[in-house]
C-alpha cells in the first residue's frame, strides 16, 4: 500500500499558470486517495526572518506521515519552475520522513550557464539531487537536468483532465479565441477585422492585457473552459515563432491539450519538436495559417464557413485527447517509472476513460 501527499504551491503562487498546475493536483489528489498539502507562508523582513530562524522557521510545513503502518510514503511536487522545489526546504527532516520524493515542473527551462542563477548554487542542487525522479514535459531539456542534478529525469508530456473538461459542442459562439502569448501581426489583423463594430463575427484573445495575480482560480478556470468550449477555432503558436526569452526550444505546450480538449479547432504554427509527431498525429489535428497577413482573413473564413470541417474536429479533437492526453494517463507513467502500482481509484478513471472512448469512436 502507498500513502501520497501532494504538495501545493497555490496559496503562494498567484499567476494565471497556477490554475493548470491546481487542477493537475487535484486529479492527482483524487486518483490517489492523496492528502492535499498547500501551507500558505507568512511574509516576514530579511530582519525579523533571521531573528525567528534562529529559534524555529515561521513557514515549517508540519507533515507526519503515519509511520506505524509498512506503508510507502510518497510524496508528490508540481512546480511550475524548478525553483518550486525549494519549497521542501520547510518540511523539516522531508528525506527521512518519504519513501519516494518525485517532481513534475510544468515550466522546464534553465537559464544559460553564463548567468548566475540558483540552479548554479550548491545547495539548490543538492536540495534537487535528494528527489527519486523529476517529470518534465519536454524533451529539449533533458539532458541539462539530468546533468545539472544528477537525479533520475523522464519526459512526461503535459496533458489536461479531459474527463471533467472535455467537449465536443458544435454549437459555439465564439469563432475565435487567442489566449496568452500570440504572433502579433495575426493577433492585430484578426482583431482589426472581427471586433470592428460592423462584423458579426468575435475574437477573443488576451494579448492586449496583462494579468499578474488571480483572487479565485476555481472560478477563472471555470470561466476559461467555458470561453474555449465556445469557441470554433483556437490560436496556437509554436514558442519559436512568438516573442519570449524564456523558451530556446520547441514544446507541446499546455495550450495544445487543452484547446484540444475542448473540441476547438487548432489554427496557428505546430511545434516543430521531435514529440509533436507522437502526441498530434490525428487528422486536422493542428492547422497551419499562411504567413502571408494578406491571406489570414480569407484563410479563417475558409475554415468558419466550412461547418462539416469544424464538426469533424470538435468531435476529433476531443476523443483523441480523452483516448491520449487526460492527466490520468501521465500519472500512470510516473507511477511506473517510480515501480507503483496503480491506486485503484486511478484504474478505475482509465477503465472509464477507454469505455466512454469506445462509446464515442462509433460516431467516427
Amino acid at each position: 500500500m502507498v500513502d501520497y501527499y501532494i504538495l501545493s504551491n497555490r496559496n503562494n503562487k498567484f499567476s494565471p499558470s497556477q490554475g493548470c498546475l491546481i487542477e493537475f493536483e487535484d486529479v492527482l489528489v483524487n486518483c490517489c486517495n492523496g492528502v492535499l498539502i498547500a501551507p500558505k507562508f507568512v511574509p516576514t523582513s530579511s530582519r525579523l526572518k533571521r531573528c525567528f530562524e534562529q529559534f524555529i522557521n515561521p513557514n515549517q510545513i508540519d507533515i507526519q506521515p503515519n509511520k506505524h503502518n509498512t506503508n510507502k510514503h510518497v510524496l508528490i511536487l508540481v512546480c511550475l519552475t524548478i525553483w518550486d522545489c525549494s519549497i521542501l526546504q520547510y518540511i523539516p527532516y522531508w528525506r527521512k520522513k518519504f519513501d519516494i520524493v518525485c517532481a513534475y515542473v510544468f515550466d522546464a527551462v534553465l537559464p544559460d550557464s553564463g548567468k548566475p542563477e540558483k540552479f548554479l548554487s550548491s545547495s539548490f542542487r543538492s536540495l534537487i539531487s535528494d528527489l527519486d525522479y523529476l517529470f518534465i514535459p519536454v524533451t529539449g531539456s533533458l539532458e541539462v537536468f539530468r546533468e545539472k542534478f544528477n537525479v533520475p529525469v523522464e519526459m512526461i508530456p503535459m496533458a489536461c483532465d479531459v474527463m471533467k473538461f472535455g467537449s465536443y459542442q458544435t454549437d459555439r459562439c465564439i469563432d475565435i479565441i487567442g489566449y496568452g502569448r500570440q504572433l502579433t501581426k495575426h493577433s492585430k489583423i484578426l482583431a482589426k477585422t472581427y471586433n470592428s463594430p460592423n462584423c458579426k463575427r468575435i475574437y477573443y484573445y488576451t494579448n492586449h492585457m496583462k494579468i499578474s495575480k488571480i483572487h479565485d482560480f476555481y472560478g477563472h478556470r471555470k470561466l476559461f473552459w467555458k470561453l474555449l468550449h465556445n469557441s470554433y477555432i483556437a490560436l496556437a503558436y509554436d514558442v519559436l515563432t512568438t516573442p519570449s526569452n524564456k523558451f530556446s526550444f520547441s514544446f507541446v505546450g499546455q495550450r495544445w491539450f487543452e484547446c484540444l480538449a475542448a473540441g476547438c479547432l487548432v489554427v496557428g504554427r505546430r511545434p516543430v519538436c521531435p514529440e509533436a509527431n507522437q502526441l498530434l498525429n490525428w487528422e486536422d489535428a493542428t492547422i497551419e495559417i499562411p504567413d502571408d497577413k494578406d491571406s489570414v482573413i480569407p484563410f479563417i473564413e475558409s475554415l468558419l464557413t466550412d461547418e462539416q470541417r469544424l464538426q469533424s474536429a470538435h468531435y476529433r479533437n476531443y476523443i483523441n485527447t480523452l483516448v491520449h492526453h487526460d492527466w490520468r494517463y501521465r500519472i500512470a507513467d510516473m507511477l511506473k517509472c517510480l515501480n507503483i502500482d496503480q491506486p485503484t481509484p486511478l484504474r478505475h478513471d482509465l477503465n472509464k476513460l477507454r469505455q466512454q472512448y469506445e462509446t464515442f469512436k462509433l460516431c467516427l
